[in-house]
């Protein structure tokens, strides 16, 4: 059976499909080996480049964990360990990451899906999501700290970001376990469910995502992603980019056109 499965999703009326990634190592907490990071780099560039794809949910499969990282008995088919100078010279700029695509920066509405452990790679691969949902019991550490394995897909960069330095730099530097409920409250998770509710809140957020105009929506996320990295001057006119592109596009039209017409729409 294969490492990561994937699957779409059709939403009736929507715009785009559901694009469903499981991590299916659940006899191993769902650690990452070669084959699997293959898999999803396939997985995120597919998710990227089409277009039909509005929305991804990311989970692990079984009850136990949403992923526990890198597999630690199979490094060397995740890194190159006898890498020459130039080819570790190159490393930074041209590898996609040893989980497998987890440097590609999404710019469609991701959600990711915690019902269990949620550590070390897998807590990277976690906070890749947009939209973070936890299941009360879920654990979260930056547990590769014990045994000196750094954060190399994504973590010390996502995570200062989400959660600012004051709650990131403690759970880099320990490595402590915190539970959902105090992962939702320094930003870590978004909304916590009851167990075994979370895969189907995740989907219910999925299709009221693409229920809305979908051109506004992938512009205002593109513009708070890529913002970051902007002066507030540059940000704002990052922002101000996306004006005729959008009030010109046909998702713009019908959305005032059904304001006008006294529909509204809240998100639930």
């Amino acid at each position: 059976m294969s490492e990561l499965i994937t699957r779409t999703h059709e939403v009736e009326g929507g715009h785009g499909k559901i694009f469903e990634i499981m991590m299916n190592r659940p006899e191993l907490h769902n650690a990452v080996n070669g084959a699997m990071s293959a898999l999803f780099l396939e997985a995120w560039q597919r998710f990227r480049d089409d277009d039909s794809l509005g929305v991804c949910i990311l989970h692990g499969a079984g009850n136990k964990s949403f992923c526990a990282g890198a597999d630690l008995t199979a490094l060397e088919s995740l890194v190159n360990l006898n890498a020459n100078e130039a080819e570790r010279a190159e490393y930074s700029r041209k590898d996609p990451g040893p989980l497998g695509g987890s440097r590609i920066v999404q710019k469609k509405p991701v959600i990711t899906v915690s019902q269990g452990y949620t550590y070390a790679g897998g807590l990277e691969l976690f906070a890749h999501g947009h939209i973070r949902i936890a299941e009360k019991q879920a654990l979260f550490s930056v547990a590769c700290r014990r045994w000196g394995v750094p954060l190399i897909d994504g973590g010390s960069v996502y995570l200062p970001r989400l959660l600012g330095t004051g709650n990131a730099l403690p759970l880099i530097i320990t490595g402590q376990r915190i539970r959902a409920e105090r992962a939702r409250e320094i930003g870590l998770v978004w909304e916590v469910t009851e167990k075994g509710k979370g895969l189907k809140r995740a989907f219910r957020m999925a299709e009221q995502i693409l229920q809305q105009p979908v051109d506004a929506l992938r512009a205002d996320l593109a513009s708070a992603i890529e913002g970051l990295n902007l002066t507030l001057e540059e940000a704002l006119q990052r922002e101000a980019a996306n004006t005729y592109p959008v009030i010109e596009s046909e998702s713009m039209r019908k959305g005032v056109a059904d304001f006008q017409a006294g529909k509204r729409f809240w998100f639930l």
